[in-house]
């Protein structure tokens, strides 16, 4: 676009809440209304901070990321994602820490991690895996995610879109995250 001279403006991808200000500040420049993305920058990081406050008075489950299950191989979210900003802000742990990006893990990595909950994204058509494949793959099913049936599974562009909506995403996570395990309360 840029060879072509086409005007286009470049925003940053960072998974925190200063990340999803300073799109905010970039796209009201860019259009022209920096008054209102003011305001909205304003209510949104408002609103982060209390779904923030919200779920850190909750237990600090680990979380696996699935991001695929293709052909039973499990692509799993490390540090550095969407998937691990938005674990961390809704007061949860990613249980995938030694390395950054999406990986695939093998069986050993995922029982080591011992996952609490499993974290999907809701999906149609041949990406879709139920339940019952989940906890049957044999190195999730030893995870203490399997033996309480913990999986949570929401909208894609909601849960890690990082824009206005996610302090709502944060809210919904940590509450799923929180009634997963009642006995806790």
């Amino acid at each position: 676009l840029e060879g072509a001279g086409i005007p286009f403006v470049e925003v940053p991808e960072t998974f925190d809440a200063e990340g999803i200000a300073t799109k905010i500040d970039i796209v009201g420049t860019a259009i022209g209304v920096e008054e209102k993305a003011a305001a909205l920058k304003e209510k949104v990081l408002a609103d982060l901070a209390d779904a923030q406050a919200a779920a850190a008075a909750g237990k600090a489950r680990k979380v696996l990321f699935i991001l695929s299950m293709l052909d039973g191989r499990i692509m799993a979210s490390g540090t550095q994602t969407a998937a691990d900003g938005i674990i961390a802000m809704a007061g949860a742990r990613n249980a995938i820490d030694a390395y950054p990006g999406y990986k695939p893990l093998n069986d050993e990595a995922i029982i080591e991690a011992a996952p609490e909950i499993i974290l999907m994204m809701d999906r149609g058509g041949g990406h879709s895996v139920s339940p019952d494949e989940l906890f049957s793959h044999p190195a999730i099913a030893l995870t203490p995610a399997a033996k309480g049936r913990h999986l949570v599974r929401m909208d894609g562009a909601f849960l890690l879109g990082f824009g206005p909506r996610t302090a709502q995403s944060i809210s919904e996570l940590a509450q799923t995250i929180d009634t997963s395990f009642p006995n806790d309360r």
